[in-house]
């Protein structure tokens, strides 16, 4: 594994060994926001308590976090007849939350929302 497989070109630097624990940070964050479906902040904020203080100066500022974990998460995004995929059709609870779809519009609800409620008193 430590083994060279090029020669330095002009362009080479020198090592960073600060820049390593950001480079760590950078990348725990990427895998995060992968596979979980937590909220931005909580992704950060769980990550920073294990970066040392030592390696402060090298710390991304907190908006250059938010966007890596937002180019990390993919888009969700309508399919060639315009409809939603499958996976947003759906409550939690296996509902289906589309009580209405036609070209013109789509109405997002569930039927349990929709029955007549008891009237106030």
């Amino acid at each position: 594994m430590g083994a060279i497989l090029s020669q330095p070109t002009t362009h080479s630097h020198a090592p960073q060994p600060d820049r390593v624990p950001a480079i760590q940070l950078k990348n725990d964050i990427k895998a995060r926001a992968v596979i979980t479906d937590e909220p931005t902040s909580s992704i950060i904020h769980s990550a920073l308590p294990t970066y040392p203080l030592s390696a402060a100066g090298e710390l991304p500022r907190n908006e250059a976090l938010t966007l890596l974990i937002r180019r990390q998460r993919t888009v969700e995004t309508v399919d060639v007849n315009g409809r939603l995929p499958e996976r947003l059709r759906k409550t939690y609870r296996d509902e289906d939350f589309i009580l209405h779809e036609d070209k013109n519009l789509i109405i997002f609800t569930t039927k349990t929302n929709v029955r007549p409620k008891s009237p106030c008193v």
